[in-house]
């Protein structure tokens, strides 16, 4: 028996003597790996700005890539019938020997002229290229211009803007206007000489100097007591541009002494100006500013850290388990801070210690925390135009993770896009997650991406996917989404565990469709209808009469359902705790109009300990603070670190077909950039009205925008067509406005909605303005296109003329050609639900 005992000690003793050889051996071999690292190199790219006879507009920043030029849509530059102007380059350390040019058609791209320019003048610092097009410019009409800069390294750089010729543009009374009034808002004293163009209102909130507009207080537009001071150069952004109106950005760093000691701030300015012989009219005006977060304005007193003056109330705060570890973003700094350690860091930041307050804070980026683990590691990817750094000049998304043990971060995936950063934002701030198994997914281009991080596999989980019919919870971790992007075709609901990787699957019944409605408290919210109950409404689309709703968890639990008889749900809205649902209810063969009904929600909430809250000084009004667990004393101001990027000797490129991205038909840009892509025009136009915006189309033709109409206007050569001659009010309208345009004698169309028939006249030119008012429908009246509207379920009405009264109108089932009171217009076709149409030429 004892020898069994013996023995078992030995091989206890050679197992035990095995661990510690082989564990001394493996940590030799770990201690002997060197992990290289490397700091961001600093912005090395030149600037330019185009210098027309009065003026340098329009800093453009370089891409090492192509773009396609009619896709860009950052700045425009007037042109005179000499179609010449000059391009002015701030070498910035580099040596440029020749310049490139191209023009080409926005509608397809196409070169229309090119050019090489060797002669480069010499002026102080800067360098001149003038540049004359030859080619005769349609006026008014928009071509895209790529420039590209060649180095003595052989280097190209490429710049784009977009050129119209405007032979009376005024720009120059119209910029000497704006900085006029730019430079006298300064100056509290030279600023009673704009008052005049000021339209303060009543109830307006005038506690922030985060948003300040025309209606805004005197006090207020001229800064209250911080009297900032520019930072930099100021050059004026020329958005949008015609004989009348012109809309110009100002974008610029200004410095301010406060309570706290210096603070810097980026500052936006938007303005809207009209020209007439007599005087200028300030239309619009707005400004936006935001702090920049500095760990050394920290208020000990509070243990708070300061955001300062924002715009941005929802900043999302990530913590640990533990609450000891917070991780946040602000103006597109990711900084990390660890409670016990008292140690800030700021992760990743594209601003260098040097600034020249351009090209590196340069905004056309975002940085997105995805995770942070309870050791304070974070997955954050940063998007749009890299600043600096080995992609400097590209526009990518770059997959990172943050190590802070090693307070170093490292490069896991790249992705190459060849779409302007304010393209490529529109997808990625609807979804992006990173689980635990190191499994990254993204959207782009109506597609859910999954790429694992450790197989470097990138696969297609979902197709044809919109915001219309997918949601997301990132509280929950899933994904669910439609199996077709035509809901009266949608039989099916998938929901991806995004942890686990698990689908459940919630499917319609024989005869059915389910739609997707959105969620709420982090579950979805869904309907079915029967495909033999849904028919066309008058404006093309779909009306999906749903008799059941559920709400139901992750694991297709059902938590709610809502059904009442001979009533159907067509559509949801969601707000706080409240679903609101859009009904109509069975009349005959067709449905009409119900009154709503509402779900109330119970929302379980929950309270974080780190939290935004606000502060109010007679100086700086309205700020903002990040407050920190209570009980937390923070004893003195963190000393700010910066972290390193780990060499990657693989590449970690990873290209996609979506990079050339696809977009929906109809896009609107406001402020410099986009406020939304939609699928049909009415509801882009609506967005370019309140932002105060231009519309375009796929073929980057503008569709709409908010420009100056004539005070009177009467479209001629139209042969009425009443429904005395034996057709009823829709098809006469439509049969009108075909003739028109095409000049046909007969025109044969098959019956249906007013929109099916349109679209059968007229293809993908054909417009639908549902939703639009009659105010801005009266830009293609103005523009000769005449515009169907609706003046109840089954009347249609074409409206020819205007003035500054009246509509004038041919209405078929009336026999006649009348005016019709602007007034009493906009009532008789918004109580038909705004369905208007027109086309595009």
């Amino acid at each position: 028996m004892m020898k069994y005992v013996y023995r078992t000690l030995i091989l206890l003793c050679i197992f035990a003597g095995a661990l510690y050889y082989f564990g001394k051996d493996i940590q030799e071999e770990v201690s002997d790996i060197e992990v290289k690292t490397v700091e961001m190199g600093e912005a090395t790219f030149p600037l330019i700005t185009i210098r027309l006879k009065d003026y340098e507009i329009n800093q453009l920043h370089g891409y090492s890539t192509n773009l396609n030029a009619n896709i860009v849509r950052e700045n425009i530059t007037p042109l005179d019938s000499s179609q010449s102007f000059d391009v002015v380059i701030n070498e910035k350390g580099n040596n440029v020997k020749r310049v490139i040019y191209e023009l080409r058609a926005l509608a397809d791209n196409k070169l229309i002229e090119t050019n090489t320019i060797n002669a480069l003048e010499k002026e102080e610092e800067n360098k001149t290229a003038r540049i004359k097009l030859t080619e005769a410019l349609t006026p008014d009409v928009e071509y895209a211009v790529k420039i590209t800069l060649v180095t003595s390294e052989s280097q190209k750089m490429n710049y784009y803007t977009r050129v119209k010729r405007v032979d009376s543009s005024y720009y120059k009374e119209k910029l000497d206007f704006i900085m006029n009034f730019h430079n006298s808002i300064m100056d509290k004293k030279k600023a009673e000489g704009i008052t005049a163009f000021l339209e303060p209102k009543a109830g307006t909130d005038n506690t922030s100097l985060a948003y300040v507009d025309i209606h805004s207080s005197f006090d207020l537009i001229t800064w209250v007591d911080l009297k900032p001071k520019v930072v930099g150069d100021i050059v004026p952004d020329v958005e949008e541009i015609n004989a009348d109106t012109a809309s110009v950005m100002l974008k610029y760093m200004v410095s301010g002494e406060t309570e706290s000691g210096t603070e810097y701030y980026y500052v936006s300015e938007f303005y809207r100006v009209r020209y007439t012989d007599t005087r200028m009219y300030l239309l619009n005006y707005d400004r936006r500013m935001e702090s920049v977060f500095d760990i050394n304005l920290t208020s000990l007193t509070k243990s708070q850290f300061k955001i300062g003056i924002t715009n941005q109330s929802d900043t999302k705060l990530f913590a640990s388990t533990e609450n000891n570890k917070l991780s946040f973003v602000r103006e597109r700094e990711l900084w990390y801070y660890n409670l016990l350690e008292n140690k800030a860091v700021r992760v990743f930041s594209f601003r260098q210690k040097d600034t020249d307050y351009v090209r590196d804070v340069y905004p056309e980026h975002d940085v997105q925390i995805l995770n942070m683990d309870d050791d304070g590691n974070i997955d954050f990817m940063v998007y749009g135009y890299m600043n600096r750094g080995v992609y400097e000049g590209r526009v990518g998304i770059v997959f990172y993770k943050y190590y802070s043990s090693d307070n170093r971060i490292e490069e896991l995936v790249y992705l190459p896009m060849n779409v302007p950063y304010e393209v490529l934002k529109e997808e990625l701030d609807t979804f992006s997650y990173v689980n635990k198994l190191d499994v990254f997914y993204f959207t782009l281009n109506h597609k859910i991406y999954s790429y694992n991080l450790t197989t470097k596999i990138a696969e297609v989980i979902a197709s044809d996917v919109s915001g219309d019919n997918f949601v997301v919870s990132i509280k929950e971790h899933f994904l669910a989404w439609e199996n077709s992007n035509n809901q009266a075709e949608a039989t099916e609901i998938n929901i991806l565990d995004l942890e686990t990787q698990a689908i459940e699957k919630i499917t319609a019944p024989t005869g059915e469709c389910i739609n997707l409605l959105g969620k709420i408290d982090d579950n979805i919210i869904y309907g079915f209808a029967k495909v033999s109950n849904i028919t066309a409404a008058l404006d093309g689309s779909q009306l999906i009469p749903m008799y059941k709703i559920e709400i139901a968890d992750k694991s297709n639990t059902v938590l709610k359902e809502y059904r009442k008889n001979k009533y159907y749900v067509t559509n949801t809205t969601i707000e706080d705790n409240v679903i609101t649902l859009k009904r109509v209810k069975k009349a005959g063969s067709n449905f009409v109009q119900a009154e709503d009904d509402f779900i109330l929600n119970r929302v379980m909430t929950s309270t974080s300990p780190f939290s935004l809250t606000t502060r109010v000084t007679d100086k700086m009004l309205t700020e903002y603070y990040i407050t920190l667990p209570s009980g937390f004393e923070m004893k003195k101001v963190p000393a700010a670190e910066t972290t390193v990027n780990t060499v990657i000797r693989a590449d970690t490129t990873l290209r996609l077909e979506d990079s050339k991205r696809q977009t929906e038909p109809y896009t609107t840009y406001a402020r410099g950039g986009i406020e939304g892509i939609y699928e049909e025009a009415g509801d882009a136009i609506v967005q370019a009205y309140n932002k105060i915006g231009v519309v375009v189309d796929d073929k980057q033709q503008i569709i709409w925008e908010r420009a100056v109409r004539s005070a009177l206007k009467e479209i001629g050569g139209i042969t009425p067509i009443y429904t005395s001659h034996g057709s009823d009010s829709v098809t006469a309208s439509v049969t009108m406005l075909l003739k028109y345009r095409f000049g046909s004698s007969e025109i044969k169309m098959k019956k249906g909605t007013v929109y099916e028939m349109l679209r059968e006249g007229f293809k993908d030119s054909v417009l639908n303005l549902t939703g639009c008012s009659l105010e801005q429908v009266l830009y293609y009246v103005n523009n000769n296109r005449p515009v169907i509207a609706m003046k109840n379920e089954k009347d249609a009405v074409l409206i020819i003329g205007y003035d500054a009264y009246n509509i004038t109108v041919i209405d078929p089932s009336l026999n006649r050609t009348m005016k019709i009171g602007l007034n009493d217009g906009t009532s008789l076709f918004d109580g038909a639900g705004n369905i208007f149409f027109s086309y595009m030429p």
